[in-house]
């Protein structure tokens, strides 16, 4: 959005506090004598925001028509969604009727302008009805917060791409960066990889899809990792369509590195932690069905894949579902579920030495998922979705002893976690 469109954006909101204070609401929504229709609003977005109607790139401005939260609140967009980007695209667009009304195409400037807005006075929902309420399925991600006193917030869904009103997904990562926010990764029911990040004050950025490796318009993504830095970057691990594992890295100003190919190895699953000297490890299950470990330097090198030891001094670890997270001491926690169903965890010590396995009781076998963060005060906080969908939590608490398992109450597909610099955790989950 340029200095221009903002600008004109907040002589608008002036113009409205005058317009509503002399005439109220009812009256702004009036009439359709200056509606207009979905193909013009669709010309508008995509001179204001290429039609990217979740879009939220922290500028005041908030999705396919960029309208500013007091604008949206005044016209009633509250009855829909606390922002315009976590609205349906047709929710937007009924509350950009009513700002079209009672302030003119010039709301829009040069957008406005060139997308005919002022000439075109169809109703763009001509049946008149009222958008019924989303129906949220399985597969939709929400997210919670874990409070450092160990409450959590409710379960709230989380808006989709494009204006819709679910984010529709296969799997999900989560992590967080120091100064308070948390990206997130979500392969679409497309296949897709997607990215979103909650900034501190509670708002979303909206999801955006991820381009290809070697010069594809989307990356196809079977399995994803993500790992907050110690600098404010985020580095991303996945395995692509063909099997392949890949690195990109968001930078802390919100640009990407782009796709690199790690080698010419394959994997099944994939999962990653950001260490406290700006490292990064990973796990993958090979095709093989073992568990390999790896560990990229600070200065980009990578150490290479290495057999993870198994269960009782066997060679290698088999199973599947790993998860690894970063401690503050240099430590590296691990989870893996084994081939015998159970689910287990591992130490890799700061000097590279290895604890060995030991099994977690308490969840039935076979979970479908399993997350692990590392917590500023040496603890590691555990989210597993069970055989039965139950989401549970648990905590390892930094002198090896367990709190023991908790059910939050949401049934989930899967589930991810991370935690905050504050000592509380984000966590996201693809609901059942």
């Amino acid at each position: 959005m340029s200095a221009t469109a903002r600008t004109r954006h907040l002589q608008a909101v002036s113009a409205l506090a005058v317009t509503v204070a002399a005439f109220g609401l009812s009256a702004l929504g009036a009439g359709s004598a200056s509606a207009a229709s979905v193909a013009t609003w669709d010309k508008v977005a995509a001179c204001e925001s290429t039609n990217n109607w979740s879009i939220n790139t922290g500028n005041g401005l908030y999705g396919g028509l960029q309208i500013m939260k007091p604008t949206w609140d005044a016209f009633g967009g509250r009855t829909y969604a606390a922002y315009p980007h976590q609205a349906t695209k047709q929710q937007q667009i009924l509350i950009a009727e009513k700002i079209l009304a009672g302030q003119g195409a010039g709301a829009w400037g040069g957008c406005g302008k060139s997308a005919g807005l002022a000439y075109d006075h169809a109703d763009p929902y001509p049946t008149g009805t009222t958008p019924t309420a989303p129906v949220s399925k399985a597969g939709d991600f929400y997210h919670a917060i874990r409070q450092v006193d160990g409450s959590w917030t409710g379960f709230k869904p989380l808006g989709g791409y494009d204006g819709a009103p679910f984010f529709n997904g296969r799997q999900e990562a989560i992590t967080a960066t120091p100064d308070g926010s948390v990206q997130v990764l979500g392969t679409g029911s497309d296949g897709n990889l997607y990215h979103t990040a909650r900034y501190s004050n509670g708002s979303w950025t909206g999801w955006g899809p991820l381009d290809g490796a070697n010069g594809a318009a989307r990356f196809g993504a079977r399995g994803q990792a993500i790992a907050g830095m110690p600098n404010g970057d985020a580095q991303v691990m996945a395995i692509g369509n063909d099997g392949k594992i890949y690195h990109n890295a968001r930078f802390k100003s919100g640009s990407w590195q782009g796709w690199q190919q790690i080698g010419d190895w394959q994997a099944q699953r994939i999962a990653a932690a950001a260490m406290p000297d700006g490292g990064m490890q990973v796990l993958i299950v090979g095709t093989d069905g073992n568990v390999y470990h790896n560990l990229r330097t600070v200065a980009g090198v990578w150490q290479g894949w290495h057999a993870v030891g198994g269960v009782g001094g066997a060679a290698t670890f088999q199973g599947g579902v790993p998860a690894i997270a970063g401690l503050p001491n240099g430590d590296s926690q691990l989870l893996a579920v084994g081939n015998d169903g159970r689910t287990y965890h591992n130490i890799r010590r700061a000097d590279g030495s290895w604890q060995g396995w030991g099994a977690v009781d308490g969840i039935s076998n076979w979970p479908k998922s399993l997350a692990i963060t590392g917590m500023p005060n040496g603890d590691s906080q555990i989210l597993v979705t069970a055989a039965d969908s139950s989401t549970f939590h648990n905590i390892r608490f930094a002198n090896g002893s367990w709190q023991g398992w908790g059910n939050t109450g949401f049934g989930s597909l899967a589930a991810a976690l991370t935690g905050m610099p504050d000592g509380s955790t984000q966590t996201l989950v693809t609901r059942n």
